[in-house]
């Protein structure tokens, strides 16, 4: 949410009237009047959009002061899009979305927002902006060139030129000629690189599987890691010790380029072995590489023992891989003493590691590779691993994580010209923002990537596979099976992510051919090697599309899902995942069905808790359905479904219970809500004059023995000292009253580490935490609050930490982060930090959607007044929310609280 700062105009009714002639006034408001324009962006006032060169000054330009009383006239008119537009010129974007939030809803004063989005440097939101505005107005001048600006900020310069391409073909003076430069510009620096790498690659790619290639100690200046790479199988190929020496310059000049001497001596022991026993070995080898490594076990015997390292280390990283013991790569890699290899045989066995579910142990590895390949500056290798870093954090919803990795493979691979990584890289990136639900960014990469190799069909059939699943997202069937359409003309096979996207369409927009594909995808997956949590997502799909022709047979295959899960549940992302949509799935079969009084006991399960009896919510949602039920205060069942939605639920969830249901709650003094991920991290659910809470599942801590009350006990975590890798900023405590009764302990700084939390928390009876929530499922199921690091370097205080400890003073726990309930809206969640405080033994957990002002302390305070006085949780929060509506202004944030027990 943008925060608004006060607007500047009304000082300038203060000043006299008179002022410049018009066309003085117009220069003044626009800076027409100078030679060059202060912006590269376009506005949508016309008499601000004139064309005229843009220079990029070489230093930050400082603002121009605005002319108040021109901004006087604008406001006399009402004209706040106006003093929008000259805020942005005179370079107050801040300013400017203060009166864009108050001008009248259109297509311009999108653009404009847009504008002032990207100048405050978040290029993804403005993306999003301008994407929405241009789905209404293809061909709306300003938005199409302010796209182009902003993918070409985001280095996506073949997606920027083609919308360049969009805004030269509307022949707009000036700005179609500078946008047909532009897009020339770009593409020619693309090219460039690309004709630059493919010429080198094809040369040191012969030295790999030609005998008798030239060696190039020019195309290895220009790319030493692509070199390198291909060094090691000239090497194995060579059939001779005279071929072996002839590669010792090359050798020679990597060995300089990073460091040591492996290389070298890696030529010069080759080049002493035996020849006649070698050369039929290196020509096997040959063979093998050329089948894949088919039919392997007694070549690989004969590799053996014949002493021959460096092609027996070759023929077990020829992929799959899967073929050498972790033992056995280890002794071979230290036997070489050559990190590169020492980095590709801890890729192979982090590959080994994840296939076993053994994800931390991938983690350590991959870590202490990069660690490696930085410390000898193997670049190329480092962008690998950063990519394949990344691949691995998004399927552990690590997802700030993803992002940061694949953007440094990115700029990894582009400081050393490797075209093909950086494609990878752009890959990733897009994987990282799907699941953040980051539609615009995800498909811009996609778009990117394609451009790049427009005519090869893996990377047609993978864009739009993926494009495909991006639509479903938005709920938009029709362009979901166009993008498979056009992903299946490439290639049938469309992996998971089609195969999912399938399942659903055979539900929103059948062909008699879905079944036999999703089945087909289905049996692909489960041949090939997969890790544990993705062979559950294939039972889960298969569930998904049987539910649409009988189901009692999907349910049972769902039961399947959830028995495959469980011995994963504690170690695997996707195995979580799987779980979580299998019973969201049965709860809104059951209320298509009609079956509404199954819901309770499905949700009750999937969340842990006891089945409510009466007055309680019961939800649960996959994509467009949802159903509720409602148990009213006589144990009556009334149930809710809905089929119909076209757009994903927002942040909001106001008028998804239907009235005749809310009708039957009324009669309940409170109401407890059993909502399965992600309803139960959004307000609204219920309206504010109803006293209601999230349930959340725990086992109860044990209770207190009678007469030994906790004395009253307040501690709060704030100003917290995070990792600096983090990137987090220090969250201070609100302006709150003191607390009544009871002594106040804090923690702050370096000295609120996990271990000196959970000690004092131990025996408090309010616990206050101003401190970030990290989602990182390597490190919890749950969300995480990131404190202090301990002398090990750990920061994280997780839920299963939280478990662990028992709350002795049922103390009232408020996560009060900015929007502390808030969690990435694709992550399946199925444990919370609410959940395990409840578990551990706190009585009420307390967070907000939204981020809350200081003030909000006086209203937290009052809460915890009533709960001390004797009032139930729900209550407390109900009285102390309609007194602050009443009586507060800008007090609508207090719906946005949610209250767990």
């Amino acid at each position: 949410m943008w925060k608004l700062l006060p607007l500047l105009v009304l000082p300038a009714l203060l000043i006299a009237r008179s002022g410049p002639l018009p066309g003085r006034r117009a220069a003044l408001l626009w800076l027409t009047d100078a030679p060059t324009r202060p912006l590269e962006p376009r506005v949508s006032v016309k008499e601000a959009d004139v064309h005229r060169p843009y220079v990029r000054p070489r230093l930050e330009r400082p603002s121009i002061p605005v002319p108040l009383r021109e901004l006087a006239r604008l406001e006399d008119a009402g004209d706040r899009a106006g003093i929008a537009a000259s805020y942005l010129l005179h370079g107050d974007p801040r300013q400017a979305l203060a009166h864009l939030a108050q001008a009248p809803d259109s297509r311009d004063r999108d653009n404009d927002h847009a504008v002032a989005v990207f100048l405050l440097e978040h290029p993804d939101d403005a993306l999003a902006e301008l994407d929405a505005l241009l789905e209404r107005a293809p061909r709306h001048p300003q938005a199409l060139w302010n796209r182009a600006l902003v993918l070409r900020e985001m280095g996506l310069h073949l997606l920027a030129a083609s919308v360049f391409d969009e805004v030269a073909a509307l022949k707009e003076r000036g700005w179609s000629q500078e946008a047909q430069e532009q897009a020339t510009f770009l593409r020619q620096g693309v090219r460039e690189r690309e004709d630059g790498w493919r010429r080198t690659q094809a040369a040191l790619a012969a030295l790999a599987s030609d005998v008798g290639a030239p060696i190039s100690l020019e195309d290895a200046r220009r790319h030493p890691g692509t070199a390198r790479k291909q060094f090691y199988e000239a090497m194995r190929i060579a059939p001779t010790s005279t071929r072996v020496l002839a590669l010792l310059p090359l050798a020679e000049y990597l060995d300089q380029v990073h460091g040591g001497t492996a290389l070298a001596a890696y030529v010069r022991r080759v080049a002493a072995r035996d020849f006649q026993k070698r050369a039929p070995l290196a020509a096997e080898y040959v063979r093998y590489v050329q089948r894949r490594g088919e039919q392997s076990a007694d070549f690989l015997q004969r590799l053996r023992a014949s002493g021959e390292d460096d092609l027996l280390l070759g023929a077990l990283l020829l992929p799959p891989g899967g073929r050498g013991t972790t033992e056995e790569l280890e002794a071979l890699a230290r036997r070489w003493n050559d990190p590169w290899v020492q980095v590709l045989v801890q890729d192979e066995l982090a590959r080994q590691d994840d296939l076993a579910g053994a994800y931390w142990r991938a983690n350590q590895r991959l870590q202490g590779a990069l660690e490696l390949c930085r410390e000898h500056q193997l670049r190329p290798r480092c962008a690998e691993l950063l990519y394949k870093m990344s691949h691995r954090a998004t399927a552990s919803n690590r997802l700030a994580e993803a992002e940061s990795t694949a953007r440094a493979s990115w700029r990894e691979a582009q400081t050393v010209g490797e075209w093909e990584l950086e494609s990878q890289a752009l890959r990733a990136l897009a994987q990282a923002a799907r699941y953040q639900f980051r539609v615009a960014s995800s498909r811009a990469y996609l778009l990117e990537y394609l451009a790049r190799a427009p005519d090869a069909c893996g990377v047609k059939n993978y864009v739009h596979r993926n494009l495909a699943a991006l639509e479903m997202m938005r709920l938009r069937p029709l362009a979901a099976r166009e993008a498979l359409d056009r992903a299946q003309a490439c290639g049938a096979s469309v992996g998971l992510v089609g195969a999912w996207t399938l399942a659903d369409l055979a539900r929103l927009d059948p062909r008699a051919s879905d079944a036999e594909q999703v089945r087909g995808e289905v049996a692909r997956s489960r041949a090939d090697r997969e890790t544990p949590g993705r062979r559950v997502l294939t039972t889960l799909i298969e569930a998904r599309l049987e539910l649409v022709r009988d189901r009692a047979a999907g349910n049972a295959l769902l039961r399947r899902t959830i028995a495959e899960a469980e011995p994963l549940l504690r170690t695997d992302a996707d195995a979580r995942d799987a779980r979580a949509v299998a019973f969201q799935t049965m709860a809104v079969s059951a209320g298509q069905a009609g079956a509404f009084a199954e819901v309770p006991d499905m949700v009750a399960e999937q969340l842990g808790v006891r089945r409510p009896g009466r007055c309680a919510l019961v939800a649960a949602m996959e994509a467009e359905r949802t159903v509720v039920v409602a148990l009213g205060r006589s144990g009556e069942v009334l149930g809710h479904h809905d089929a119909t939605r076209k757009e994903p639920l927002g942040e909001d969830l106001s008028g998804l219970v239907p009235a005749p249901l809310l009708a039957l709650l009324r009669a309940c003094p409170q109401v407890e809500v059993l909502a399965a991920p992600p309803l139960d991290s959004r307000a609204g659910l219920l309206p504010p004059e109803m006293a209601w809470s999230y349930r959340v599942g725990a086992t109860p801590a044990p209770a207190a023995a009678p007469g030994t009350t906790a004395p009253p006990l307040h501690v709060m975590v704030a100003n917290v000292e995070t990792p600096s890798q983090l990137g987090l900023a220090r969250l201070s405590s609100w302006e709150t009253t003191p607390v009544p009764i009871g002594r106040s302990l804090e923690l702050a700084g370096a000295q609120a580490t996990p271990t000196r939390v959970l000690e004092a928390m131990a025996q408090a009876t309010d616990i206050e935490f101003h401190a970030h929530g990290v989602v990182d499922r390597s490190l919890s199921e749950a969300p995480v609050i990131a404190l202090a690091p301990e002398y090990d370097g750990r920061y994280a205080l997780t839920a299963e930490a939280l478990r662990q400890v028992r709350l002795k003073g049922s103390p009232v726990v408020l996560l009060g982060a900015c929007s502390a309930a808030r969690v990435p809206p694709l992550i399946h969640q199925t444990s919370s930090l609410p959940q395990a405080f409840i578990g551990s033994g706190a009585r009420a957990v307390f967070a907000a959607t939204v981020d809350i002002p200081d003030s909000a302390g006086r209203f937290f305070q009052g809460v915890r007044e009533r709960i001390h006085e004797g009032a139930a949780p729900a209550v407390a929060l109900r009285a102390e929310r309609l007194r602050w509506l009443r009586e507060e202004r800008g007090a609508p944030w207090v719906t946005r609280v949610l209250l767990y027990e």
